[in-house]
């Protein structure tokens, strides 16, 4: 312990009983003293020992209880979180229950004062009752004892205004019905003229199919012939190129084998008919294309005549005169709705008409702007629908010739034969090297445009089927 410190010490001069003590002893060795100074402080060393070990104990113990204390603090903080929890919820129910019972009191106090006031209610009810027996008691005897005739003169006058006024009653309600009966009579005919005029709008709707049906038809006629006319054009093209090349070889060669020479062409095709003069009086155009639709009927019996550019021009003025008019159908008696309506409606339709008429026109003028059939005013002039490759073998031609002649002048042509004449003067070494490039070009866009033009109406005609 601390109290027992100050014997321990082994400083002589702090402690007077050592001096005394080794005054006395001095005598004595001093391995006995130090002996006995180490054993005293084994022991005192053992018993602090011992006691440190209980204090140790001591600690851990307090530490336990420390921790289970903390433990039993922290069970006690949860319990009390879970109790103030339930006070919580068990004072929202508290609330709810009061809420509840005030709302069941409030019924309560209803259902009480309804309750009452019923009863009131009832005894009054009560109480009426019995002063109307009391009155009807009254009056029976009133009508026993006198008064039965003037109470019977006064019913009766009563019965009288009661009738009167059932009867006019029945009056109104007999107008009423006849007012509605007119009504539904006009309704029926009106019901009437309407079915009349659906018939009629119907067989106009079939007479315009059907002339929709005749123009298509007539369409692909038309379609027909203008093939027919292309392969036409396309022989047209190749009649005069043959000729050509015909003449040349007979001037290049006077004398051929029998077995070079080409048949003889065939003859020219006539001259076009003049186109008709225009027609000044308005004509239909549907019933034009019917008429046209039997012509060809008749003439594919025959034979199909070719379409000459004065019916292409009546065509297109039938197309614009139909673009500017219109069909014209018979009119209807409607309602102004009606009127107003099917104007709208035929407004549209005659907007589509019109871009479906202004695409046919594309479509003709297209075809008019073809080079069609021409008619060989001289012959003096060079075909320029001649095709590259005839004028490249007319060419290698040419040249052979004048190599294998050398300079040898070909014979003079006959003043009946001005191709011939054309052809000399085409044979010659510089007409062959420097006219043939422009006319190669000439004829190369020719060719171009052609194509491109047959091109465009092509699709046209697919678009329109």
């Amino acid at each position: 312990m601390p109290e027992n410190f100050s014997i321990l010490t082994l400083d002589p001069e702090a402690d007077p009983s050592s001096e005394t003590f080794s005054e006395e002893e001095s005598s004595e060795d001093p391995l006995l003293m130090s002996q006995n100074q180490i054993r005293e402080l084994q022991s005192s060393v053992d018993r602090l020992l011992g006691e440190k070990i209980q204090l140790t104990a001591q600690v851990e113990l307090l530490k336990k209880e420390k921790e289970d204390l903390k433990d039993k603090l922290v069970l006690e903080v949860e319990e009390k979180e879970a109790i103030l929890r339930k006070l919580n919820k068990q004072s929202k129910t508290v609330n709810k229950i009061k809420r509840v019972s005030q709302l069941v009191t409030e019924e309560f106090t209803e259902m009480s004062q309804k309750l009452e006031m019923e009863q009131g209610l009832r005894q009054h009810a009560e109480v009426f009752a019995h002063q109307m027996l009391v009155k009807q008691q009254e009056t029976q005897r009133q009508i026993q004892n006198a008064e039965t005739e003037k109470q019977l003169q006064h019913a009766l006058s009563q019965v009288t205004e009661i009738s009167k006024a059932l009867e006019e009653i029945r009056l109104c309600y007999q107008n009423q019905l006849s007012q509605t009966a007119a009504q539904d009579l006009n309704s029926l005919s009106d019901l009437a003229a309407v079915r009349t005029k659906l018939e009629i709008s119907e067989k106009e709707r079939s007479e315009t199919e059907i002339q929709l049906r005749d123009s298509k038809q007539s369409v692909t006629a038309l379609q027909e012939e203008i093939k027919l006319l292309k392969d036409k054009l396309k022989e047209m093209e190749q009649l005069p190129s043959i000729q050509s090349i015909q003449l040349n070889e007979a001037n290049e060669n006077p004398v051929d084998p029998p077995s070079l020479e080409l048949p003889a062409p065939p003859p020219p095709p006539p001259p076009p008919p003049p186109p008709p003069p225009p027609s000044s009086a308005v004509t239909d155009p549907l019933k034009d294309l019917r008429n046209r639709k039997k012509g060809e009927n008749n003439a594919t019996q025959t034979a199909k005549p070719a379409i000459t550019e004065g019916m292409k021009t009546r065509a297109v003025d039938e197309m614009m005169e139909r673009i500017k008019k219109g069909i014209i159908l018979k009119p209807i008696l409607r309602t102004p709705q009606a009127v107003l309506e099917d104007d709208n409606a035929w407004k549209e339709q005659r907007s589509e008409n019109r871009k479906s008429a202004v695409l046919e026109l594309q479509g003709m003028l297209d075809c008019m702007r073809r080079p069609g059939p021409r008619r060989v005013e001289s012959k003096k002039r060079f075909s320029r629908n001649v095709g590259e490759a005839e004028l490249q073998m007319v060419l290698q031609r040419r040249r052979r010739a004048i190599g294998d002649e050398k300079g040898t002048p070909p014979s003079p042509p006959k003043p009946k034969d001005p191709p011939a004449a054309v052809s000399v003067l085409n044979s010659s070494p510089w007409a062959g090297e420097s006219g043939s490039a422009p006319v190669l070009r000439r004829l190369q866009q020719n060719r171009e445009k052609r194509i491109s033009r047959i091109k465009a109406s092509e699709s046209i005609i697919w678009e329109k089927k």
